[in-house]
């Protein structure tokens, strides 16, 4: 008799996932205005390409890392790498590992930065505050490692997502007044001079930037979830924070464009949308803010140490503390929006190379099973 799902189980795993994708860029909303919004009529086509690519590399994540009982998330690479020999597949998985390890901790300060820029816009605090606190919560977080990171993750992800969309929602639907208008703004370039863009122009250039940033993000932290426990309740779980996370940056789009006038040049999009239900609205949102950008600070961190580090020793949590403070320095003294365009966007490119490897491994081991 075949075991049945367990619901709580896949209630978690969709939260860990949402909590994990949802972090400083996507709170704020200024990952949606760059890879997105910024294309106008044509954002749905960005968001298809990037949620196909979400979909296909996570089952390919979590299903590999159970299938061969993976100790370290971050050997998924060698296993797909090796398609094309050993010799060449140590090569590249190694880039790839350590690469992944070192954008998912370059990620973490973007979450500071995002930190900075959300409390000092909402409450004009002084630069450094934001980065500060979320450093000390990040910290105390991951030195409990990865199970103490799911407990964590799985609980903020749905409060997370619920509080976007009421917010994406409601001026959406406020904004559809001058959707069109708006809309046909943008598709003309008219806010090129103060919206950044990924893609250069081309939205399945930008979805496939999407989908390739946050394939380095899952691989490791994926691979080893799949590891540790029953594969359809991990793929059922990702599979409906697909629904979520991808619905609620359909709404955004509109909500952003209904009201692109003020969140074009915004660094956190998303207030100004909070700011047109109300003032209580956008200073709970700013909290939910906070939450998304530690949400995805965790991993980040956990997925960068661990690289070099065993979980539970004395030089992980000593790691830990040192990589975390390094990183909240680093954040006070670069620009937030230009962190996220020029890593994000660099990062997307190189990940979607990763996914050729993975289509003929996958290819490849299917056939052979056959």
């Amino acid at each position: 008799m075949k075991k049945s799902i367990n619901i709580l189980a896949i209630v978690g795993f969709c939260g860990a996932c949402i909590s994990f994708y949802i972090g400083a860029g996507f709170a704020t909303m200024q990952e949606v205005v760059q890879y997105e919004a910024s294309y106008g009529s044509l954002f749905i086509v960005a968001i298809i390409v990037a949620a196909l690519i979400y979909v296909y590399t996570n089952l390919s994540f979590a299903t590999n890392g159970n299938r061969l009982n993976l100790k370290r998330g971050g050997d998924i690479y060698g296993i797909y790498c090796g398609v094309f020999g050993h010799k060449f597949g140590n090569v590249a998985a190694k880039f790839f590992d350590y690469f992944s390890a070192l954008f998912c901790y370059m990620s973490f300060v973007v979450m500071c930065g995002g930190a900075n820029s959300t409390v000092s816009q909402q409450w004009g605090l002084p630069i450094g505050v934001g980065a500060i606190l979320l450093t000390i919560l990040v910290i105390s977080t991951v030195v409990f490692g990865l199970d103490g990171i799911l407990n964590s993750l799985s609980k903020i992800g749905p409060i997370i997502i619920i509080m976007i969309l009421f917010v994406s929602i409601i001026t959406a639907i406020t904004g559809l007044p001058d959707l069109a208008s708006n809309m046909a703004s943008v598709d003309a370039g008219n806010y090129t001079n103060v919206m950044k863009q990924v893609g250069n122009g081309n939205p399945i250039a930008s979805g496939a930037s999407y989908g390739g940033f946050v394939i380095l993000w899952f691989a490791a932290f994926l691979a080893e979830i799949g590891a540790k426990n029953k594969l359809k309740d991990v793929n059922i779980g990702m599979l409906l924070s697909t629904f979520f996370i991808f619905g609620a940056a359909s709404v955004c789009c509109i909500a952003l464009i209904g009201h692109i006038d003020v969140t074009a040049a915004s660094d956190i999009p998303a207030l100004e949308l909070a700011k047109q239900i109300s003032p209580i609205v956008a200073q709970i949102f700013a909290i939910v803010i906070c939450a998304g950008i530690y949400t995805s600070a965790v991993p980040l961190l956990w997925t960068g140490v661990r690289k070099i580090s065993h979980e539970g020793t004395k030089e992980y949590k000593l790691i830990t503390v040192v990589a975390g403070i390094l990183g909240c320095i680093i954040a006070c003294f670069i620009p937030y929006k230009g962190l996220v365009n020029v890593l994000y966007g660099l990062n997307g490119y190189l990940g979607f190379i990763l996914i050729f490897f993975m289509i003929i491994y996958d290819i490849k081991t299917k056939m052979s099973s056959k």
